[in-house]
């Protein structure tokens, strides 16, 4: 059915964001070729709104040519969808080319991401020759990936020097990436060059690793670095998995350093290792012996290996002794012989008491409670402080209840310690696996809660060391009790009553923790809950929520929430408390609530409609205001009339919160201008502090067309502060090309400073031409330009223009009379990019021959970064184009 673009319009303009694209969609698809083709027509003729939803509307239809014109649109919301019709639509590889022709840096840019995910090779090997000639290297470089093998092995010699990331190319030709690895390594026979390469490099073999696990293991083998990469360590699993004996070999190797800082792999590479079962491991264990690495390695192995592998890898060196966290996961037995050992040895060899007690307490619980409780007797409260975890750690190995009773009894002399000896108990005490508690404890535990509490120097570790125990005990009862044991007892003999007991003490003790700070904390129980058991702490928990709830104290349920994170969402009858919290809460209670509810995508449009029905000035609340302004503009109007939202969250009389901006793209023309009206005069109120009225702009120049147009009406404000935050949001805006001249025409005033910092950004998006004819002016105006404005030109021009038109004119920039030495120093100083147009070797030239104010130009002398082939060629002139720049050149 046919339909005018007025009448769309009409129709879009009470839907939301969303139903708005997919009413664009649908009608897009209902219309025939020659009625689609003049509605595009229509649309495309008015202002940014419908250009967008004309781009959109060609896309859902198949209209290739409308959106090939547009792949170059300065809207970049239109070429958006245009590029995105490159790789679902039948696009042709001329248009793509031909887009390329005055294309800016930011547009060239995305056309390579199209060309790369296309895998257009005709077009990328036809682009690479043109960009080279044109660009330089480096912009050849891109496209790479999308070549030919054949193509790909007669450029790589001559384009390696000007790669990046070498990542993507590595997954398309591993084995190019890999030759080329070994030609360049081969030639460095230092190790310290070696060790350059593989820091430039890595990241290349790292992705080839996917491909060519053993060609990769060949050249760690034979040219690897001292120290493995982070890239490559990411990667270890898949040459674990091609050759686990070779990676154990290579990591034992004496060729390489003993890196005390090298990156443990991750626990899945080490149980990968381990599942391998290399015979060269007990050397690695070796080799980590006196690190981290080997407790890492020994976690990775099932418990019945531990002792065998400890006793194997340590074989032959009777003298070392191992680290605590090894002693731990070592068998009991296994680790009780070890500890007799050395504890014996010890004190003979001169151990500090504090290590031989260490040592002691991972022995029977027996033997070190009498030492242990000796101690404890020291007088210092430093020392008191080393043992209380001691003994508290060896308690709980120990497993005994008896011990965990006695020991819980002698914890309440902590009433009169210090607080740094109370907060190391009780933080060991946290520590310690919740099942080893018992009903009968809750009354040491109540004696131990209080005294920490009301100590006068009770600490925020104290407090966090009391929640994690509550909490702690409160997941662990909560899950057993549900998980059937409640009726009856458990393996323990502990009750229905027991178990109600400890959840009663948890309750307590975190309500008496918050009464002392305020706030109630669960941690992170999303990540600490095993699937499904977040039901469970909830069902228990659900009479206690429900009783304070009643009392309109909504503070345990938000803490729950929060802590139950994206769990919550799926868990209908917390989602319903949270709603009555909205209805009877207090305000407080109703924005916590509010930021709640409104987490779970699925029913975030509708439950802020809800909101709104409660409370209309809950619009100014911030998780509100998210949703309202990226997704229900339906309701949006609430925050732009002219009468603002009056209520409990925003009082009659108080100054008007200006809405969030940055999605004012989705909203409707009309919306978009009061908006800008609302920003136009939170600038205007000089009543606000100058800060707070400059942060608009850039929150503001997110509207498209009026927030561009707002700051350059105070672009030349008279307060500082305003005209520069004008300046600095201009490249922000939805056209920032068109800003350019304004900014460069402060480059010789007292805006400078934020206007060329600004032009830096822009010129990523303004057309080469244009960006030239701007830079020309600067660099060869005599006066009216600030020396660091034309340096920031200099740096502009060797970037972002064509390589012969940026040589050119730097050239004559560099000839120009009265020239400043500061600039000319900055010429020379980006020389090296621009090395493929003869106009560079002649300044490089005559900068060798002038007085020594200059130091040596970065990249000249570095043959990876001026080309194999351009040095070749000018082999002659390069020996003496190495001349010095001035300090201030660097900056």
């Amino acid at each position: 059915m046919s339909q005018t673009a007025g009448e769309l319009l009409a129709a879009l303009e009470p839907l939301p964001f969303p139903e708005r694209l997919r009413h664009m969609a649908r009608t897009a698809r209902s219309l025939s070729g020659a009625e689609l083709t003049s509605l595009l027509e229509e649309l495309d003729r008015r202002g940014p709104y419908e250009r967008r939803l004309a781009a959109l509307a060609a896309l859902a239809g198949g209209q290739a040519g409308f959106l090939a014109a547009r792949l170059t649109d300065p809207d970049r919301v239109v070429s958006g969808y245009a590029l995105r019709a490159a790789r679902t639509l039948p696009l042709a590889d001329e248009a793509i080319e031909a887009a390329y022709a005055g294309a800016s840096a930011a547009t060239r840019n995305r056309l390579a991401g199209v060309v790369l995910a296309g895998r257009r090779t005709a077009l990328a090997e036809r682009l690479v020759v043109r960009l080279r000639e044109e660009w330089g290297d480096g912009e050849a470089t891109r496209l790479l990936a999308a070549c030919s093998a054949g193509f790909v092995a007669a450029l790589l010699p001559e384009l390696a020097h000007a790669f990046g990331p070498w990542t993507r190319f590595a997954r398309v030709h591993p084995d190019l990436l890999l030759d080329h690895a070994e030609r360049e390594l081969a030639e460095q026979s230092q190790q310290h060059l070696r060790a350059k390469w593989w820091e430039r490099n890595a990241s290349g073999v790292a992705a080839a690793a996917a491909a060519r696990p053993e060609r990769v293991l060949t050249l760690l083998e034979r040219h690897g670095p001292a120290t493995l990469p982070w890239q490559l360590c990411d990667r270890l699993g898949l040459l674990v998995t091609a050759d686990a004996e070779r990676v154990v070999r290579w990591i034992v190797s004496p060729d390489r350093e003993q890196q005390r800082y090298e990156r443990l792999p991750a626990p899945g590479v080490l149980r990968k290792l381990v599942q391998a079962d290399p015979p060269s491991l007990p050397m690695l264990g070796r080799h980590w012996r006196n690190r981290q690495h080997l407790t890492g390695l020994l976690k990775a192995m099932p418990p019945s290996r531990r002792g065998d592998f400890f006793d194997a890898a340590m074989d032959g060196m009777a003298d070392h002794h191992p680290a605590d966290d090894v002693l731990k996961l070592l068998p009991r037995e296994r680790r009780w012989a070890e500890v007799r050992y050395w504890v014996a040895k010890g004190p003979a060899e001169g151990w500090d008491w504090h290590d031989v007690l260490d040592t002691l307490a991972h022995g029977p619980l027996d033997e070190a409670r009498p030492e242990l409780l000796t101690a404890l007797k020291r007088s210092d409260p430093d020392d008191r402080a080393l043992v209380w975890p001691l003994l508290v750690a060896c308690t709980g190995r120990s497993g005994e209840r008896s011990a965990m009773a006695d020991l819980l009894t002698l914890m309440q002399r902590l009433r009169n310690e210090q607080d740094p000896v109370r907060s190391a108990a009780l933080g060991a005490l946290a520590d310690l696996h919740p099942a080893l508690f018992a009903p009968q404890d809750v009354a040491a535990l109540d004696r131990i809660l209080l005294d920490a509490l009301e100590a006068r120097d009770s600490s925020t570790a104290t407090r966090d060391a009391l929640r994690r125990l509550a909490v702690g005990l409160l997941v662990e009862r909560a899950t057993e009790t549900t998980g059937g044991r409640d009726a009856g007892t458990d393996s323990a003999g502990v009750g229905a009553e027991g178990e109600s007991a400890l959840l009663g003490w948890a309750l307590r003790a975190l309500e008496r923790i918050t009464a002392h700070v305020g706030v109630t904390d669960f941690g992170p129980l999303h990540r600490t809950l095993r699937r499904g058991q977040e039901h469970q702490v909830f069902e228990v928990l659900r009479p206690w929520l429900e009783a304070a709830c009643d009392k309109a104290d909504h503070r345990l349920l938000f803490a729950l929430t929060a802590a139950l994170g994206h769990r919550a969402r799926r868990m209908p009858e917390l989602q319903r408390m949270l709603e009555d919290a909205l209805a009877y809460g207090s305000d407080h209670a109703f924005s916590t609530a509010a930021g709640l509810w409104l987490d779970a995508p699925a029913t975030r449009d509708e439950r802020a409609a809800r909101i709104l029905e409660l409370e209309s000035s809950a619009a100014v609340l911030a998780p509100v205001q998210q949703v309202l302004t990226r997704r229900r503009t339906d309701l949006l109007d609430v925050l732009l009339g002219d009468e603002p939202p009056y209520g409990r969250f925003l009082v009659p009389g108080s100054r008007r919160p200006l809405p969030l901006l940055g999605d004012a793209g989705r909203w409707l023309p009309r919306q978009q201008e009061a908006a800008i009206r609302l920003a136009a005069a939170a600038v205007a109120d000089e009543t606000r502090p100058a800060y707070d009225r400059a942060r608009v702009f850039r929150e503001a120049a997110r509207v498209p067309v009026h927030g561009r147009r707002l700051a350059l009406e105070h672009a030349e404000a008279p307060e500082v502060v305003i005209a520069e935050a004008a300046l600095g949001a201009l490249p922000w805006t939805d056209l920032p090309e068109e800003t350019l001249p304004v900014l460069l025409a402060h480059a010789g005033g007292d805006r400078a400073r934020a206007a060329v910092y600004a032009a830096t950004r822009v010129a990523r998006f303004a057309s080469p031409s244009e960006l030239g004819m701007r830079l020309r002016g600067l660099l060869t105006s005599a006066q009216g330009v600030k020396v660091t404005s034309r340096k920031e030109a200099v740096r502009l021009a060797a970037r972002f223009l064509p390589v012969r038109e940026a040589a050119a004119l730097l050239a004559a920039a560099y000839r120009a009379p009265d020239q400043h030495p500061d600039v000319q120093a900055a010429i020379v100083s980006v020389a090296a990019g621009l090395l493929g147009a003869p106009e560079m070797w002649d300044v490089l030239t005559h900068a060798g021959r002038a007085p020594g104010t200059y130091r040596r130009p970065r990249g000249v002398g570095r043959a990876h970064a001026v080309g194999e082939r351009i040095v070749s060629r000018r082999t002659g002139r390069a020996s003496s184009a190495c001349p010095r720049r001035s300090p201030a050149a660097r900056t």
